[in-house]
């Protein structure tokens, strides 16, 4: 009985038959190259992607930056323009002063003229530029969103001459400072008080009758006054030079660099 049982498991064992497992078919070169090209095609087109966003996001902010600072060029011109009016009403005065000296002080003063042409060579007007742009986009390496190297250096080369006229009205100071001294030794305060409020952006508020009226000075030695025309002298080369030279050729850059600036960016 056991036997009979045995037999048929034996059997069953004999016809069973072993699985393969079936191999995976094998890939060529072809597919191998091909799915590598989609991989690089896939990476290649992102980074061009985030590139181009990258660039056009430079060019906005290259472009806001140009605007900017045309306007601060702008402002710039503006100022210059101002500033060169009051420095040829104190030109004026120096010029005034030195006639009136070399033509010999009046032993019983002068006229109100000498005190309101001492009041316009007290000033040394100081060019306040508008350079809040440049010193951001300095400070923070935003100038490399400015492509262009013949642009930039035009920028640079401006705000260098900036420098430049900045050190000679630190110059024209020190030189005041001598013109200062010397003028409080000859001028008498008590007549000098109606015209030390004037300024040289307010030239003609001063009456007729106090520019034309004898008044006496504190002292007339000639050699005091001697000193004094010689002190405006030496500040006069520095007036003849800003107003002549110096202020056209920077309002000259100014507009060169606008111009550059608009072309650059497509501004109106």
């Amino acid at each position: 009985m056991e036997e009979n049982q045995i037999k048929p498991e034996i059997q069953a064992a004999e016809n069973t038959q072993p699985v393969l497992a079936t191999s995976p078919p094998k890939r060529n070169l072809i597919s191998y190259f091909k799915e590598f090209l989609m991989l690089f095609l896939a990476v290649f087109c992102g980074f061009l992607a985030e590139n181009y966003r990258d660039n056009q996001s430079e060019i906005a902010y290259a472009k806001e930056y140009a605007k900017s600072l045309i306007q601060d060029l702008e402002n710039d011109t503006i100022m210059i323009n101002g500033t060169i009016e009051q420095k040829l009403v104190i030109l004026k005065s120096i010029d005034s002063i030195s006639e009136i000296i070399h033509q010999g002080v009046p032993v019983n003063g002068v006229r109100g003229s000498f005190y309101y042409h001492s009041q316009m060579v007290s000033f040394s007007p100081t060019a306040i530029w508008n350079d809040a742009t440049l010193i951001q986009i300095t400070q923070s390496g935003n100038l490399r969103y400015f492509k262009n190297a013949e642009l930039v250096n035009k920028i640079s080369e401006y705000y260098s001459r900036q420098g430049y006229l900045t050190g000679l009205i630190d110059s024209d100071k020190i030189k005041r400072n001598t013109t200062l001294e010397i003028k409080s030794r000859i001028l008498n305060n008590y007549h000098y008080r109606p015209f030390s409020s004037l300024l040289p952006t307010r030239k003609n508020e001063i009456a007729d009758s106090l520019i034309n009226a004898s008044l006496p000075l504190q002292n007339s030695d000639k050699d005091l006054l001697n000193a004094f025309a010689n002190s405006l002298e030496n500040r006069k080369f520095y007036f003849m030079l800003v107003i002549s030279e110096t202020y056209p050729l920077i309002k000259s850059q100014a507009h060169e660099l606008i111009l550059a600036l608009k072309k650059e960016y497509n501004i109106e």
